[in-house]
């Protein structure tokens, strides 16, 4: 995730709560740890934050429902942007191709948050007091791919947010 907005896209309180929280200090790198070292989604991630800051209850069959429809377009957009644009990271010649790849692969993850806050639109939440620490575990269980210590990752992640 990159920290940018485009002011001609329709309304989506989703995205608008991310561009805020992933600027916040130590944020980015919590999320990206948790992406990089355990195969979390930092959309996902910050998707289960996002209901809990209006208190409300990830379902584990509406994340799998979300995670069914963003796989696709994650794995045949996102993650091919993303990582030909981390290719080209230590190649000089082609930074400015590098930011044309970053402002794509933000375009990309615009895209994936659109196609979540649609399911968002129809989804019945329950609330719950602790939402933000048992939605934040819930993608630890549901999608995490191993790595080191996810938990404490997660823990750092969670203060943040807090």
């Amino acid at each position: 995730m990159v920290s940018a907005a485009r002011n001609d896209e329709a309304s989506n309180p989703f995205w608008d709560y991310s561009l805020s929280v992933y600027a916040r200090p130590g944020v980015a790198a919590a999320c990206l740890a948790l992406q990089d070292d355990c195969g979390l989604d930092v959309n996902t991630l910050l998707y289960a934050a996002w209901l809990a800051s209006m208190g409300l209850d990830l379902s584990r069959e509406h994340l799998q429902q979300v995670e069914a429809a963003v796989d696709d377009w994650r794995a045949r957009v996102v993650r091919p942007l993303r990582e030909l644009r981390v290719s080209l990271r230590d190649f000089e010649p082609a930074v400015a191709l590098r930011e044309e790849l970053t402002a794509l692969e933000l375009q990309a993850e615009r895209g994936q948050q659109d196609l979540m806050y649609a399911l968002y639109t129809a989804y019945d939440p329950g609330t719950r007091p602790d939402a933000l620490q048992h939605n934040l575990a819930l993608v630890l269980q549901c999608r995490a791919g191993g790595g080191s210590r996810p938990e404490e990752a997660l823990r750092r992640l969670l203060a943040l947010l807090s």
